[in-house]
């Protein structure tokens, strides 16, 4: 996070307190947004809501960001017509774990985690030494 840090506790304090009043409201605007949806559509929101935040370990933004996506690729879909299983498949579990893979594959840690792992293998390939075969563990490499 490139924000700076405040020394002043009221203005900490007070930044804090505006923060979690805009993230309640956006929350309740999803949860609004999400019982907008028809009735098939929201049954499997509520569904991969519940999965998305155990699978994701929990309270974060990112997730957060997650199911919004998909609240949105819902809305477009029920606009449209389309059955809900025409969006997620067959796999629900999978389409839920492939759109938090994607946004997670975005945030800063998983780039650095690439890079790591890309640098390791290049060094190693580099000496000679090929490593233990297991280069696309990880993420992307080079």
């Amino acid at each position: 996070m490139n924000e700076k840090r405040e020394t002043n506790p009221w203005r900490r304090f007070t930044t804090y307190v505006a923060r979690t009043r805009r993230e309640k409201r956006e929350w309740r605007e999803y949860k609004a947004r999400v019982k907008a949806l028809p009735s098939d559509y929201r049954m499997v929101m509520n569904r991969i809501d519940k999965f998305i935040w155990n699978a994701g370990g929990g309270l974060d933004v990112q997730t957060w960001r997650v199911l919004c996506d998909i609240c949105e690729l819902f809305e477009e879909a029920a606009a449209a017509g389309r059955p809900v299983l025409s969006v997620t498949g067959d796999d629900v579990a999978a389409f839920s774990l492939n759109m938090l893979e994607a946004a997670q594959a975005r945030t800063w840690t998983r780039q650095k985690a690439t890079q790591l792992n890309s640098e390791v293998h290049r060094i190693l390939r580099s000496e000679g030494q090929g490593g233990s075969g297991d280069e696309g563990q990880g993420g992307d490499n080079e």
